[in-house]
């Protein structure tokens, strides 16, 4: 064979060849497969990400109308204690204002007086109907600052230092809550001292 003859049979041979499989022509099925899969994670990753945030926004809207609908019960049931609470001070009222039109009319002032008390007394069973009571201090008590509000500290040797001389102004309760402390007159033992003036 002529060494022409031998190079082109050598390469006629070459390209006959079966070419040996590369790994990547291997691989590639596996590669789809796996990227198939990863593919598939992420869609539902994100359509599980698509589905809380819209249950998120759901929530927000939902929380958002329950504090709305909390604030306005809040406000209705404001206005209507109010409401109920005047209700029951019209007809006081409109007792005072009888009375004070007669006033210069009346010439029995103690039946006019006797007038203006029962006003009184209906205007405490309004406030006791809401269950609220008024109190006062018994002279002779202990000064208590959670019900009384002291209003003059007079000297007394013969009470004890804090004794209550009277009430000036009632106080009022609900249930056990103050909602306005007695003024009270409160003893002590000795007047303070005035400050000296240097001269």
């Amino acid at each position: 064979m002529t060494e022409k003859k031998k190079l082109s049979h050598e390469k006629h041979s070459a390209e006959e060849a079966p070419i040996p499989n590369e790994p990547a022509q291997e691989e590639a099925p596996e590669a789809a497969e796996a990227k198939e899969s990863v593919q598939a994670e992420l869609e539902k990753a994100r359509a599980q990400a698509a589905e809380y945030l819209d249950g998120w926004k759901h929530a927000q809207a939902d929380f958002a109308n329950y504090r709305k609908r909390i604030e306005r019960d809040e406000a209705e049931a404001r206005v209507q204690a109010i409401a109920r609470a005047a209700a029951r001070w019209f007809p006081i009222l409109d007792d005072f204002e009888r009375a004070l039109k007669e006033k210069s009319a009346k010439e029995n002032l103690e039946q006019w007086a006797a007038g203006v008390e029962l006003i009184y007394r209906k205007g405490v069973a309004a406030l006791e109907a809401d269950g609220v009571t008024s109190f006062g201090a018994e002279t002779g008590t202990e000064f208590d600052p959670g019900l009384h509000e002291a209003v003059t500290m007079e000297p007394c040797p013969d009470k004890k230092d804090g004794e209550i001389l009277g009430t000036i102004r009632c106080g009022y309760r609900l249930g056990d809550r103050v909602l306005r402390p007695a003024q009270v007159r409160v003893a002590c033992q000795a007047e303070a001292n005035p400050p000296r003036e240097n001269g």
